[in-house]
């Protein structure tokens, strides 16, 4: 593979770096994590040989190569906005996108959000269920894509990683943990935790990390919805493992100190079933818009 496909995932970076001179300015404008710039512009100063950053006293700016290579990134980037805009000016029908629960309340409909504006003449058809219900309804056909939690089997199932999401403690603002700042996994001794049920994604996700982390909990409560899971714990009846959003007043957010402390979120095809042209722009906008993957 030559340099300039080497260089293709990282376009954006380069052109953002090259518009806005600044990797802070960058992440902002691509959502991205500072570091996850830093790395992205490290990579391709490897790939190509020379130097894209230099210091401009305690700041760092892009220097000539980056900006002119950064042109012509964004130059090129433009041109397949432009092509993608044409060829799916005419473009409609119908796409069943199915997504875990804990997904609802910000990240559906966020892209969703974007998925219209971007194709005005699709319609959006969503179904809401467990991490099993959501590939049981690609596997069936039911749905043409699916957002969910930790990638699946890959032989029966195509994913991308398309964003990582944080996972925090909420306890409740007159827990005596709530004045901590960050927490770890020997806080949770002798505490009672109230889960959602087992089958859920999240859970799954949460079950596994304590085990990883040598946490044997005790479980008070089990519930379906994120929103019940927060509500008991404002009222002070246990604490919870949340991904980072914004709740209620009444509950307080602590990141932990452990790195593995976040959830893969992936976009997810059934192999054995044929893509619709509507479902195929669906996943390529996915592409295009969160690769590389996104820090929620």
């Amino acid at each position: 593979m030559d340099r300039a496909h080497r260089l293709l995932p990282d376009l954006p970076v380069l052109a953002a770096f090259a518009e806005t001179g600044q990797v802070t300015a960058t992440a902002d404008v691509l959502r991205m994590p500072q570091p996850q710039v830093s790395r992205s512009l490290a990579r391709m100063e490897g790939i190509v040989g020379v130097a894209l950053r230099e210091r401009d006293g305690r700041h760092v700016r892009p220097s000539r190569a980056a900006r002119e290579l950064g042109a012509a990134a964004a130059k090129a980037l433009d041109q397949v906005g432009a092509a993608l805009t044409a060829v799916t000016q005419d473009v409609s029908g119908d796409v069943s996108i199915v997504f875990q629960h804990s997904l609802g309340e910000s990240f559906i409909p966020r892209l969703v959000r974007s998925l219209t504006a971007a194709y005005p003449s699709v319609t959006f058809t969503l179904i809401q269920g467990s991490r099993p219900e959501c590939l049981a309804a690609l596997d069936a056909g039911r749905a043409d894509v699916g957002f969910v939690a930790i990638p699946p089997d890959p032989v029966t199932y195509s994913h991308t990683h398309i964003a990582t999401e944080e996972l925090v403690l909420a306890v409740s603002r007159t827990h005596p943990l709530a004045s901590h700042t960050t927490v770890t996994s020997g806080d949770l001794n002798g505490e009672s935790l109230i889960l959602l049920r087992h089958g859920m994604g999240l859970r799954t996700t949460i079950d596994t990390l304590l085990a990883s982390w040598g946490v044997h909990a005790t479980v008070a409560f089990e519930g379906q919805e994120i929103t019940t899971l927060v509500g008991l714990v404002g009222a002070g009846l246990g604490i919870t493992i949340v991904p980072r959003r914004t709740y209620p007043d009444d509950v307080t957010l602590i990141p932990f100190r452990h790195d593995d402390a976040t959830r893969p979120l992936v976009m997810v095809t059934a192999r054995h079933r044929a893509a619709t042209r509507a479902s195929q722009l669906l996943t390529d906008h996915v592409h295009t818009t969160m690769t590389p993957p996104i820090r929620l």
